[in-house]
């Protein structure tokens, strides 16, 4: 670590499909990966984590600041980082920060494309079937972080065509992320208009975009809380769950509600 160091910096990231992890010691990148293992990042990141600090000489508790991509995306995803990053802040001094999935995408766009001021990005991920996430968003250049126009909002694919065409009605936008390639189909039946640029290769954050994220978030002392947006499939078939375990179904709603509501006993 450089003696006039701001702190060494974990930035971590399993939204959708990819696990990312992200070193950086004063702005300086150590150490970037990036694991295609969607099912399996709960068996990878721990030890990956170690790994990373074995071979940079350094301890997980070394880490002064945590930022962590809090949704929205995969229920699992998110819960994995957010609570790495909780137990990492018990065990050590490091503050966390907060970032959104769909700005880190919108940055993404910004900086691969070195977008100038005023640019409108629109993005949209997959929530699951026939739903997606999608959010506005302006470039405020290629080292500012995207800022949103609006917010995030979940709904069919088909009910965006009007609101993208009304961005690009303004001047040329750019529309990217994983709801654009799994609803290429859809799209391509209601007619996005013609001078929108379309980006479906960019379907996960930048490593770079995540950085200058990072750089730019609010630390604090807490946990992240995480940011689902779509309601948990679990919690929608719990009825026929408990049926097919022989249990009352109205029975086991009211007493999941009821726990859910429980204030915790402790911080841990």
């Amino acid at each position: 670590m450089c003696k006039l160091s701001t702190g060494l910096e974990l930035v971590l990231n399993a939204s959708e499909n990819l696990l990312q992890i992200v070193v950086t010691d004063n702005e300086t990148l150590l150490c970037f990966q990036e694991w295609n293992t969607p099912q399996k990042a709960t068996e990878i990141l721990a030890p990956a984590l170690q790994e990373i600090c074995a071979a940079l000489r350094m301890r997980l508790r070394d880490f002064r600041r945590i930022a962590c991509v809090r949704g929205p995306g995969s229920f699992t995803g998110i819960r994995l980082v957010l609570t790495t990053a909780a137990a990492l802040r018990r065990a050590s001094r490091a503050r966390l920060a907060g970032l959104d999935y769909m700005q880190a995408l919108a940055t993404s766009a910004t900086i691969g494309r070195q977008l100038l001021y005023g640019v409108p990005v629109c993005v949209l991920t997959h929530a699951r079937r026939n739903l997606v996430h999608f959010r506005p968003f302006v470039s405020f250049g290629p080292q500012i972080p995207a800022q949103p126009t609006g917010q995030t909002t979940l709904c069919p694919p088909h009910d965006l065509v009007a609101e993208i065409t009304a961005h690009a009605a303004v001047r040329q936008a750019y529309v990217c992320g994983s709801g654009l390639m799994r609803n290429a189909a859809v799209f391509e039946t209601c007619g996005l208009p013609t001078g929108l640029c379309r980006m479906p290769e960019l379907v996960s954050p930048s490593v770079d975009a995540l950085r200058l994220l990072a750089r730019h978030g609010d630390y604090f002392t807490n946990d992240i809380e995480p940011l689902y947006i779509r309601p948990c499939d679990a919690l929608e078939n719990l009825p026929l769950l408990a049926e097919c375990q022989g249990m009352d179904s109205a029975v086991t709603t009211t007493t999941l509600k009821t726990m859910l509501r429980r204030p915790p006993q402790s911080e841990i």
